[in-house]
């Protein structure tokens, strides 16, 4: 009888083509798991996004052991083992197919994960510098940022509102409260600040959001910055939550 890791029993490719399956089948097991467990708290964020992450190989494993497998076993010497291999071929295509698909509008997004209206002269985090989260982290707009956001996010201006600094406030407290899974941590009239801290859907990374408020003649302009904790980049998140405060401010 035959041996060696591509027969089993006399079956060319029954190994391989068993490995395909498995690792077919684990690939969108992982992609979901990921998601799963960390938008549930069961893993931390950047663990869930990693698991989530490991889909990709998973899948291209599977493919290839499915390639060699499906060779081994051609011709007829191993039908079981050929569907096995067409399974895990199945599975890893549609794995594929939705992360790439999900991945795909963020490609153009460079690697940056700090965004404000104002890269002269961004708004200071105060509370968010004193969590406990936060200690020990440089709570700086990064000086290399603002060219990549600039040709990255080139419409990202000031919002001017021609009502008193007071109103403003209010303005700006309320369009923060009115964005999903964000809740204000620190405002204050006096020195025209809001922060907020500012949780993704999916895999519950959060953000540090602040607004300011400063007097302007016959009004008052607000600037925003948004600061993911985690990650060199951060898929557009920032750029978007700003321009939904500037669009929702009026």
């Amino acid at each position: 009888m035959p041996t060696g890791s591509g027969t089993k029993q006399g079956r060319p490719g029954q190994l391989t083509s068993s490995a395909a399956m498995l690792l077919g089948v684990a690939a969108p097991i992982a992609a979901v798991a990921g998601a799963y467990l960390a938008n549930t708290g069961r893993l931390p964020p950047e663990a869930g996004f990693r698991l989530f992450g490991l889909s990709l190989p998973l899948a291209v494993l599977a493919i290839l052991f499915a390639i060699v497998a499906l060779f081994r076993a051609r011709g007829g010497r191993n039908r079981s083992g050929g569907r096995k291999a067409l399974t895990g071929v199945t599975f890893s295509i549609v794995t594929i197919s939705a992360v790439v698909g999900l991945a795909l509008p963020t490609l153009n997004y460079p690697l940056i994960n700090d965004i404000t209206t104002d890269t002269d002269d961004p708004p200071a985090f105060v509370a968010a510098a004193r969590l406990e989260a936060n200690r020990g982290e440089d709570m700086s707009y990064p000086a290399g940022f603002a060219e990549q956001q600039k040709r990255a996010y080139p419409t990202l201006a000031s919002k001017v509102l021609s009502v008193p600094p007071e109103q403003a406030f209010e303005r700006a407290r309320a369009a923060l409260e009115s964005l999903p899974n964000t809740r204000v941590i620190d405002a204050s009239v006096e020195e025209g600040r809001v922060e907020a801290i500012s949780v993704s859907s999916a895999f519950h990374f959060v953000d540090d959001v602040v607004l300011r408020i400063r007097p302007t003649p016959g009004g008052s302009r607000i600037d925003i910055r948004s600061r993911s904790r985690v990650g060199k980049g951060d898929l557009g998140a920032n750029a978007h939550r700003i321009e939904t405060l500037l669009t929702v401010l009026h």
